[in-house]
């Protein structure tokens, strides 16, 4: 049995009751695999980027639950670490920061999308029912005084619920951001976020896309199923590289992290409740989930 498998900074959670160490592990969990890790290197490089007149951009993109939002939220706690002890949520955290994040609206309407942002950097209440060309200036003075240094823009591929003229007047606005602010802007989204930056040529060409694939059998997943291990507090070593184990999580996630997190975290749970204290292939087996196709399975069952 292998000694010394979790990370020093949480044994003592083994020391904790069954709840604690419960609650722990349904916590969002960061693994740094080495993907991750390129991904956050390149945001902290744009983020230093001086200004110039063509800022370069990213557009980070994967299938869905695949580790987007996870990564852009690791990538705020290490820029503002002090920040994210003391603020509640999320929210509150980017209106306190040179970093503004957002969600795309629904659809590619310009004056949402600006209400959305300004909602971000609390510049809304006074302009909510005023005109764009009223508003629109005082928001990019705003963002210029408080020093605003990148935007991130997630669900970006929500472009396309557009028309195609709604869709060329949001990604010319894009542009004038970028023009404008002279700061790096980062879109976050499904495959078909690249269509929606890759229709506007000179969009497609400020870009760097970075992609989050699925996972695939190998030395990277060996390496991600170990960091696993080391931080779920159970008692006893999981060895989740056994080849039984490691295929039936890869399978049974469909290589989505999401899933395969989801997955991973309820038999680390099971295995507390039971008294096992460690995960293995019948444990898992038993663990109460559905990969994404059994639960369209079942829906389209019962819809019938």
């Amino acid at each position: 049995m292998k000694q010394n498998y979790l990370l020093p900074s949480l044994k003592h959670f083994l020391e904790l009751n069954d709840d604690a160490r419960i609650n722990h592990i349904e916590k969002d969990l960061w693994i740094g695999y080495p993907r991750a890790q390129q991904g956050l290197e390149k945001l902290h490089h744009l983020l230093l980027h001086p200004k110039r007149t063509r800022m370069p951009n990213l557009l980070i993109v994967s299938p869905t639950n695949n580790g987007k939002t996870m990564l852009i939220q690791k990538f705020f706690r290490d820029q503002f670490p002090d920040r994210a002890k003391n603020l509640v949520d999320e929210e509150d955290m980017l209106l306190e920061s040179p970093i503004v994040s957002m969600q795309m609206p629904p659809n590619p309407d310009v004056k949402r999308f600006y209400l959305s942002l300004m909602q971000k950097i609390d510049f809304y209440k006074s302009y909510k029912n005023s005109t764009i060309s009223s508003f629109e200036p005082r928001v990019y003075q705003f963002m210029k005084t408080h020093k605003v240094r990148m935007l991130i823009i997630d669900e970006i591929h929500n472009v396309l619920a557009g028309t195609y003229r709604q869709q060329l007047e949001f990604l010319n606005v894009l542009r004038y951001i970028g023009n404008e602010l002279k700061i790096p802007i980062v879109c976050v989204g499904t495959k078909e976020a690249y269509l929606a930056i890759r229709s506007d040529p000179q969009l497609e060409n400020r870009f760097e896309p970075f992609a989050l694939p699925l996972w695939r059998s190998g030395s990277n997943f060996e390496a991600l199923l170990e960091s696993f291990v080391s931080v779920l507090p159970l008692k006893k070593y999981s060895n989740l590289n056994q080849t039984d184990i490691s295929e039936y999580i890869l399978v049974k996630g469909e290589g989505i992290i999401g899933e395969i997190v989801t997955l991973i975290k309820r038999a680390a749970i099971l295995a507390i409740k039971t008294g096992q204290e460690y995960i293995d292939k019948s444990l898992l087996e038993s663990v109460d989930y559905h990969s994404p196709s059994e639960r369209r399975q079942v829906f389209e069952r019962e819809i019938v």
